[in-house]
């Protein structure tokens, strides 16, 4: 695995977070307005394809271990029942219905078309893509984006961490794929949303691909984003 690692160390501050693709619980919804397409909740916009979570409470909501587990399984395409989640989360069935439950409150997870069993409805990931969009100034809002930040982090590493344990038991054409870098640069504001903007257009034309698409050669590859600019001392 190559890696180029910098010496300097970062703390990251989070405003905006989207999951791959896709507690406390969630307040009472209020009455919704409609605003040039948009339908706005409390805490909460949504438009065609994305949801913004703007409230505090219900993204920290999303800051779960076995949440984050499932939107990660839901994001490749799989439909998975609750039972076949708790395998994921290390959960019982019921207590991953009730995250299912809630997941789809936010519009990460669907009910998907029951299989030919009938025994048990299976779920798919939502098409529209999430985004969290909050204020860290405040102190709420801070430990949202930092507990929301944190969880993502750590479902990346786990990723990283499995492929790295067993790499040398890949075949030999994906053996060494994997990347590990960082680098410090020195930019201005616009310079870095310039940075930020490019690496998203770099990714946008693999987006949206998934399991059932069936391309030859393809598997799932975790690529995780990261600008941040170090602390001012």
């Amino acid at each position: 695995m190559p890696a180029d690692r910098s010496s300097r160390k970062s703390q990251p501050r989070s405003r905006r977070v989207a999951p791959p693709r896709g507690g406390e619980e969630r307040p009472a919804r209020q009455g919704r307005a409609r605003d040039q397409g948009r339908v706005r909740d409390q805490g909460r916009v949504r438009d065609q394809e994305t949801v913004h979570l703007q409230d505090p409470r219900d993204i920290r909501a999303l800051a779960h271990p076995a949440r984050m587990a499932i939107i990660d399984a839901l994001a490749s395409g799989d439909e998975l029942t609750a039972t076949e989640c708790a395998e994921l989360t290390g959960l019982s069935p019921s207590a991953t219905a009730y995250h299912l439950k809630l997941l789809e409150r936010y519009d990460f997870a669907e009910p998907a078309p029951a299989r030919s069993d009938g025994r048990e409805r299976p779920w798919r990931a939502s098409d529209r893509r999430a985004q969290f969009e909050l204020d860290p100034s405040t102190p709420a809002g801070a430990a949202a984006a930092a507990a929301v930040a944190t969880a993502f982090f750590d479902r990346s590493r786990a990723v990283a961490e499995d492929f790295m344990a067993t790499e040398r038991e890949e075949p030999e054409e994906w053996q060494n794929v994997a990347a590990l870098a960082t680098t410090d640069l020195w930019l201005t504001v616009e310079e870095t949303r310039q940075v930020t903007a490019a690496l998203a257009a770099v990714l946008e034309p693999y987006r949206g691909r998934v399991l059932a698409d069936g391309l030859d050669g393809s598997r799932r590859v975790r690529v995780m984003n990261m600008v941040v600019p170090h602390r001012t001392r």
